[in-house]
């Protein structure tokens, strides 16, 4: 991802726009990644260290008007390589060397040279190793001395696609509060988006509107604390847009030193340029452990994954996790919902609550963090939905019995 000094952009009537590659540039720059690309390549096969190849990258001859743009090319270009140190740890073999060094310097005669190769083929046959990985291994752990191992392949015109994404996910670090309209002709491709929010723990409220929803999600800079951990969780967000037909976003941003208060306009539609889509959003690891826990007890309760989106019009909207099921002898099926709640803030508990107590048209456990401080009394007993509050792990058998206090309602 790049750092928001390698974004360039224009501010004009407090909005902000990102300035991309422009077209009548696109050609060189693409010559010029095309270049920095090979020297990757190159360097991958050769096993090249940090120093090595950042070196060689700097001789690519690069236009000054073109030096921001081709610095942020190289960023995503090194975020793509793998690079690890020769020797896991050098630090014994360093003191090894070094103190039978000193021991050898200290009971030389003053007249008598120092010879370095010879110190060093002395330990190296101690240890088992040549003068030359010995001398290759001393500072192995040192950055710039670590190993290209494995470089991520992608074509140039692949990298100027990312680059596009990385300036607006660059810029979205600097993000207060984001409204995002999208509307889909695959519901599926809905639900990806909305367990993208979830699974990004992202702060985040969606209504519907006309043929499609509204999205509010909460900035980084909102927050009193973990802004840069949230920030990049937000920017992950937005690759998921792409599976939507249209989309169109505003953020209000913070930026600069001077924090100035702009605005960021974006909008596109479905995309599938070389791999820009997310990838399918995963359940939170909680709720995948919940899920194989659950399957583990002796229950009448079927648990899955749940593909609803649970709408109650001028209120708002539900995402649940999973959904478990259990038929009785009249061939009738109880489903209860469940959905498990970030640790951001307690807003998002409250908004939930006020869904139970407004009536969801099913039934749904909320499954909230006690770092949120907020009790499960404040949930109605009689109510169509439950909160329960949990420490470190989600509790198996504790769904059951809020799913069984359910059931029991109908």
């Amino acid at each position: 991802m790049l750092t928001v000094d390698l974004v360039r952009t224009r501010i004009k009537g407090g909005e902000l726009t990102l300035l991309g590659i422009n077209p009548k540039a696109r050609g060189r720059v693409l010559a010029t990644v095309e270049q920095l690309l090979a020297l990757t390549e190159a360097a991958a096969a050769d096993q090249a260290t940090r120093a090595e190849h950042l070196a060689a990258l700097e001789e690519v001859e690069i236009a000054a008007s073109e030096r921001r743009i081709v610095e942020g090319l190289k960023k995503l270009i090194l975020d793509r390589c793998d690079f690890k140190a020769a020797v896991e740890d050098p630090a014994p073999l360093r003191a090894h060397l070094f103190l039978k060094a000193a021991a050898i310097r200290r009971a030389l005669p003053p007249e008598v040279p120092f010879d370095r190769g010879a110190v060093l083929a002395e330990a190296a046959s101690e240890l088992g190793l040549s003068p030359e990985a010995l001398d290759g291994a001393l500072y192995a752990d040192l950055k710039e001395n670590h190993h290209l191992r494995r470089f991520k392949t992608i074509s140039a015109e692949g990298l100027l696609a990312r680059y596009d994404l990385a300036l607006k996910q660059a810029a979205l670090l600097k993000a207060i509060h984001v409204i995002v309209h999208i509307e889909s002709d695959d519901p599926g491709a809905l639900r990806e988006v909305f367990r993208a929010l979830k699974f990004n723990r992202l702060l985040y409220r969606i209504t519907r509107e006309g043929a499609g929803y509204l999205l509010e999600i909460d900035g980084p800079h909102s927050l009193f604390e973990q802004v840069t951990k949230y920030g990049f969780q937000l920017a992950m967000f937005l690759p998921t847009l792409a599976l939507c037909t249209r989309w169109a976003l505003r953020a209000e941003l913070r930026w600069g030193k001077q924090k100035l208060p702009l605005i960021l306009k974006l909008e596109g539609g479905a995309s599938d340029i070389d791999g820009l889509r997310a990838p399918p959003a995963r359940l939170p690891d909680e709720v995948e452990q919940l899920l194989d826990r659950f399957k583990k007890l002796a229950s009448p309760w079927r648990v899955q994954r749940s593909t609803r989106i649970l709408d109650l019009p001028g209120v708002g909207v539900c995402v649940p996790d999973l959904v478990f099921s259990q038929g009785d002898a009249e061939g009738t099926t109880t489903r209860v919902y469940l959905e498990v709640l970030g640790y951001w803030s307690r807003e998002a508990v409250w908004r939930r609550v006020d869904l139970i107590h407004a009536g969801l048209p099913e039934p749904v456990i909320f499954a909230v963090s006690d770092r949120l401080r907020v009790g499960e009394g404040v949930v109605e007993p009689e109510a169509l939905g439950a909160l329960y509050v949990y420490r470190g792990a989600i509790n198996a058998k504790a769904i059951l019995t809020r799913l069984e206090q359910l059931r029991g309602h109908d």
